[in-house]
């Protein structure tokens, strides 16, 4: 059985009140993670949790002390980034749960001094567990779907060649080359749960029914 077989919609009030604590849990640790609220981030998740980025894969104790890699000279103070939440769905069992969040990751950055918006459809997927009255988080991970960049100024076009996307998954062209040719390069890429390979989604879906069944 799969972790998205679980029962939904018909179920007691005492599993609903589970469930939302549950959501407003993960949501409220994008909101963290998006506003800088280090301390109260920390909080949402259990000591032992794991976490896969686009840059990192590993203890999230590790994580939250370990920083992506910058370019020299760049604007950071005007550069932004964030989570546009769409909704987020909840399967439960017992004191174990699979949520994710259906969700579009935004980056605003400037490259080779042009501004861009870059859009992710994106999933975040998370394990979350019940200790001692608690929910906390034990894993993380991004599903990603389709990406777009735009340039923000009409008459500052950027662009990267199609040529160079085209060496990138497609599930995150733009994204992808953002890491890799401004940011210091990628990090276990052919690992990340995206559409353009369904083994990989299958792989991390396996992973969490096995976790929440046992």
């Amino acid at each position: 059985m799969k972790f998205y077989e679980l029962p939904m919609g018909n179920i007691e009030n005492k599993e609903i009140i589970e469930k939302q604590k549950i959501r407003e849990l993960v949501e409220y640790e994008r909101y963290c993670t998006d506003y800088g609220l280090k301390e109260q981030r920390e909080k949402c998740w259990f000591k032992d949790g794991e976490i896969f980025t686009t840059w990192f894969k590993g203890k999230v104790t590790d994580y939250f002390n370990a920083k992506p890699t910058k370019r020299e000279n760049k604007p950071d103070e005007k550069e932004s980034h964030g989570h546009k939440i769409n909704n987020t769905v909840v399967w439960l069992k017992d004191k174990k749960a699979i949520a994710e969040i259906i969700c579009t990751l935004t980056f605003r950055t400037c490259l080779d001094g042009k501004w861009v918006d870059i859009q992710c459809n994106s999933r975040m997927h998370y394990r979350v567990e019940k200790r001692d009255g608690v929910w906390g988080i034990v894993y993380m991970e991004g599903i990603y779907e389709k990406d777009r960049m735009d340039s923000v100024f009409g008459d500052e076009p950027f662009y990267i060649k199609k040529e160079q996307l085209e060496e990138y998954r497609s599930n995150n062209f733009n994204m992808a080359a953002r890491r890799d040719l401004y940011e210091g390069g990628l990090k276990y890429s052919e690992q990340w749960a995206g559409k353009d390979k369904p083994e990989t989604i299958k792989k991390l879906y396996d992973d969490s029914s096995n976790w929440i069944f046992n």
